[in-house]
């Protein structure tokens, strides 16, 4: 490529003077960053006085996310992030982003996954063997707080008498004034002394102490109890072992990252399946020839393949994170366009799964698109549910394993429908939570 090949990229239309896009980013984020889909394959959009460059062509997001010496974490939502997240495995970059990820691996081999997917059956078998038939059940509530027990009983195998509604309710208010920290480009908005902000404040203090607290009984009786914390507390790289402000991190970003999104995920899981009956047709048949009633082990996995298409499916169609950000390191070229050091690159995993000239019909709820000869026809870098590279989410297999067999569990004993009447609607947050789940419970199989 020559010097006169290179581009700049173009602003994109729409902007306001002083404030840019913020206001689109703020009032519609998954909209606009969609409608970015259909520019130019690098575009950049103006956040108040800073400009950021948004990726839009897959092959060119897999391209970055691949090369972190160049592509390093950082950019405004990275950075709002990083207030709350320090350096976690999520936030971390560099040297220090490969040893944590190094000393962390061992907790999400496949011996533990296992290990997990056992207390994920166990809390199942409980948890829906006390539905009852008629009863109306708030399935977003019980996603919400199954995800959070699965996620305590993981990391905590000892009794750590955390209060779990409260954990539940305080990880809520973080991840929604998150949300409004990052899309306030002025900063100024966290400041205020408002109601939600002391909300905000409150809430993050009471998860940091009860982390905190867990921590330092541990520290006192340092044993391999075989759970996540033994096990990230225990490890070393033959120097030393994490401090514990960064077990703090790690603890703090595996519980924020991890429960919303499954427990999101499962809900609107249920949800679909229930507004498309040959869908549930089709996973009722898969349950029935494999469970028969019962509830879903490790072991079923393997033969829960439409069960699985259907959370691949839910991934897409409800996706759990509408924008990310990275940061250039040094000038560079990604597809021609001139990136200079120190931008914000932004990309956006919603408009991905939500571009027609990438997903067939994508307003659609269709778990055949994830069938494995539909699948492989899919561009490169066009579903990235947990991103792609050295930074790809290491909660990946425990997040799979949970939601696929939390629904095949349900599936295998209860029809859910819907309440007459409410329409569920996502809220506007980080993550895509539905606003409320009414369903009742009509068993399929004898208790």
């Amino acid at each position: 490529m020559t010097v006169t090949d290179v581009l700049t990229p173009a602003t994109a239309p729409g902007a306001v003077p002083v404030l840019g896009h913020a206001l689109l980013m703020r009032r519609a984020p998954r909209e606009f960053l969609l409608s970015l889909q259909g520019t130019d394959p690098v575009i950049g959009i103006r956040l108040g006085g800073q400009t950021v460059y948004v990726i839009n062509d897959p092959a060119l997001i897999r391209t970055a996310l691949r090369d972190p010496d160049t592509f390093g974490k950082g950019g405004p939502i990275t950075e709002r992030f990083r207030a709350m997240f320090g350096n976690g495995l999520g936030i971390s970059d560099g040297e220090l982003h490969r040893r944590q990820r190094a000393l962390m691996q061992p907790a999400f081999s496949h011996t533990r996954i296992v290990g997990y997917a056992a207390l994920i059956t166990e809390e199942a078998g409980r948890r829906f063997g006390g539905w009852r038939d008629g009863e109306r059940v708030e399935v977003h509530r019980e996603m919400a707080d199954l995800a959070l027990t699965n996620l305590t009983r993981a990391m905590f195998s000892a009794d750590t008498g955390v209060d779990a509604e409260r954990f539940r309710e305080a990880t809520a208010t973080v991840l929604n004034g998150l949300y409004l920290r990052i899309m306030d480009p002025t900063g100024l908005l966290a400041r205020l002394p408002v109601p939600a902000n002391r909300r905000y404040r409150a809430a993050e203090r009471y998860l940091r102490e009860v982390i905190d607290s867990v921590i330092a009984a541990y520290r006192a009786a340092p044993l391999d109890r075989g759970d996540l914390l033994s096990i990230l507390m225990l490890a070393h790289d033959g120097e030393a072992a994490m401090s514990d402000r960064q077990l703090h991190d790690e603890v703090m970003t595996i519980f924020i990252a991890g429960a919303e999104s499954i427990a999101n995920t499962l809900a609107w899981a249920c949800h679909e399946v229930a507004a498309h009956p040959e869908v549930e047709a089709r996973l009722f048949a898969e349950a029935d020839r494999v469970l028969a009633g019962r509830t879903a082990q490790y072991v079923d996995l393997a033969s829960l393949a439409y069960t699985k298409q259907v959370i691949s499916e839910t991934l897409r169609l409800r996706t759990q994170g509408w924008a990310l950000s990275r940061t250039t390191t040094r000038e560079t070229t990604i597809g021609g366009y001139l990136i200079p050091a120190g931008a914000a690159i932004m990309y956006s995993p919603h408009a991905l799964n939500h571009n027609p000239a990438l997903h067939r019909d994508p307003g659609a709820f269709d778990p055949d698109r994830w069938s494995p000869d539909n699948a492989k026809a899919l561009p490169r870098g066009a579903y990235i549910p947990f991103g792609t590279g050295t930074h790809t989410c290491i909660g990946e297999p425990f997040a799979l394993t949970e939601m696929a067999l939390t629904l095949a569990s349900i599936a295998a004993r209860w029809r859910l429908e819907p309440v007459p009447g409410h329409t569920p609607k996502p809220k506007v947050a980080l993550t895509m939570p539905v606003d409320a789940l009414p369903m009742v419970p009509r068993r399929r199989f004898p208790a």
